[in-house]
């Protein structure tokens, strides 16, 4: 049955793991946003044969499980790059929870992107080009600094998002929250006193999250009014 001396007892074994999911949030968003602006900007200019490879990996990313994604990588990645006489057989498991995630967020963020960039006005960017700025200053003087407010809503979505699917590291075994959970309830029981506190611990990180977002999403939307 449920007992509350249980929730206290495994809260702060819990509380230790937060920042190996808050790690894996921090990486993968940082490395997503990177490679999500790439992949924009790939189908944002057309660029050939790259184009049609960056909506292939968009659809399958935003069209597949996270769970499957993370096997594929866990399994696929070592003998992909064997091939290759590359050997990560020993790569720590955090490595290949880094890179789906990151994936994932790449694939995510560059609609986001990709949406923002292609909601301004087209006569910006002509007007842009008509006083002679090549594409790298369009771009970084004018699209960049309006699609980055009309963005932040949906950053801060996925974000909270990824969050929450960080549960699913535990399944190759990485001691995140959900990890550390399983590990706990195998040997003393009571897992519902220790799921029941993984849930508080990530509404607060969701809440959080969408309050810093909102925030700095009325801040850039008061500075880009005052401008």
């Amino acid at each position: 049955m449920f007992q509350w001396a249980y929730v206290w007892r495994y809260l702060p074994r819990i509380l230790q793991a937060v920042p190996v999911t808050l790690l894996i949030v921090a990486v993968a968003i940082s490395a997503g946003v990177i490679l999500g602006m790439a992949i924009t900007f790939i189908r944002v200019e057309k660029v050939p044969v790259l184009r049609r490879l960056s909506v292939v990996f968009v659809s399958f990313m935003r069209g597949t499980p996270m769970l499957v994604q993370l096997f594929i990588v866990y399994y696929g990645l070592p003998a992909l790059l064997n091939v290759f006489g590359i050997n990560i057989m020993r790569a720590s498991k955090l490595f290949f929870v880094f890179v789906t995630y990151s994936l994932n967020s790449a694939a995510f963020l560059s609609e986001n992107f990709r949406a923002a960039i292609e909601s301004i006005d087209r006569d910006q960017w002509d007007a842009a080009a008509s006083v002679g700025l090549g594409t790298f200053h369009v771009y970084t003087r004018v699209i960049i600094p309006q699609s980055v407010v009309i963005a932040i809503p949906s950053v801060g979505t996925h974000l909270s998002h990824l969050l929450q699917d960080t549960s699913l590291a535990f399944a190759i075994g990485v001691m995140d929250m959900v990890g550390k959970i399983s590990s706990m309830s195998a040997s003393i029981g009571h897992s519902l006193e220790a799921y029941l506190v993984a849930s508080v611990i990530f509404i607060l990180l969701s809440f959080g999250i969408e309050r810093s977002f909102a925030l700095l999403e009325k801040k850039t939307s008061t500075r880009n009014g005052a401008v």
